[in-house]
């Protein structure tokens, strides 16, 4: 097979740790501030972008929400939040700050997913402007803001900037 299954071991085993960890902390965090933080669970049926495409996971990973509006996980790529934003609540100014906060992103919609309007991997640097107009163009009304991070230190890091983020341009409904 090729594959080590020790390492393999390590790695499932430390994504899910990781997972569960910030999940308690988040639980006794975030409930002050509004947000309901629900227990993890095994995600199937997720995507992940490998080789320059969209590849099904047939697998699980471990992931949470964060209510209203955050999934919080982690799949083999890396550790991820994303976070479903209303077509209306999009402006040039969240799309331009979400990126320059979180370069690994990918935007995309909630129904279409496979077809991403923004894909850090493939776009490089792209305008905020041309961003909105797809988003404006697009028939979808919520869309998918999806940042990936290197751990999970990074990616508590991140979900504290997102809130941030989401209060000043008000996108949860607290």
């Amino acid at each position: 097979m090729g594959v080590n299954v020790g390492e393999m071991h390590e790695f499932l085993n430390r994504i899910w740790t990781d997972i569960f960890t910030l999940n308690d902390e988040l639980k006794k965090e975030l409930g002050p501030l509004g947000f309901k933080v629900e227990d993890v669970e095994e995600v199937f049926g997720a995507y992940i972008f490998l080789n320059g495409e969209w590849r099904q996971m047939s697998y699980p990973h471990p992931a949470f929400e964060i209510k209203p509006g955050i999934e919080v996980g982690a799949t083999p790529e890396s550790y991820y939040f994303v976070v479903a934003v209303p077509k209306e609540k999009v402006s040039e100014n969240f799309v331009g700050l979400f990126l320059e906060i979180f370069p690994r992103s990918f935007i995309y919609g909630s129904e279409n997913f496979l077809n991403d309007l923004y894909n850090w991997r493939r776009d490089g640097r792209v305008s905020p402007t041309e961003i909105l107009k797809k988003i404006e163009e697009s028939e979808e009304r919520v869309f998918q803001f999806e940042a990936n991070f290197g751990s999970a230190k990074a990616l508590k890091q991140g979900i504290m900037r997102l809130i941030d983020l989401g209060k000043r341009f008000e996108i949860f409904d607290l």
